[in-house]
């Protein structure tokens, strides 16, 4: 009688194909093709929400001079406010 079991390192890569379980993937970014960071910046969420209430209005985003444009496609729920994570999407800015 043959045996039905595998043996060796096959069996690890075929568990995970037969269970579709996730498997790493190692991706390495060669340094010519990174973004160019300097002069960039991530807004500071404190900078803009002045009255610290926890939300981003459209008056406290334009003593900042984000445009209304902006303000807008970062509202998602459309309450007329920002919150900390609809914040997160917020284009880097350009340092003067």
């Amino acid at each position: 009688m043959k045996n039905r079991y595998i043996s060796g390192s096959l069996s690890i890569p075929l568990i995970i194909v037969a269970f579709g379980l996730p498997t790493p993937v190692l991706a390495e970014v060669s340094p010519e093709r990174k973004p160019d960071a300097r002069g960039v910046i991530t807004p500071p969420w404190e900078l803009y929400d002045a009255d610290e209430d926890g939300y981003i209005t459209m008056k406290e985003a334009a003593v900042q001079k984000m445009s209304p444009q902006v303000f807008h496609s970062l509202d998602i729920d459309r309450d007329g406010r920002l919150n900390r994570n609809e914040f997160t999407k917020a284009p880097p800015i350009r340092e003067k």
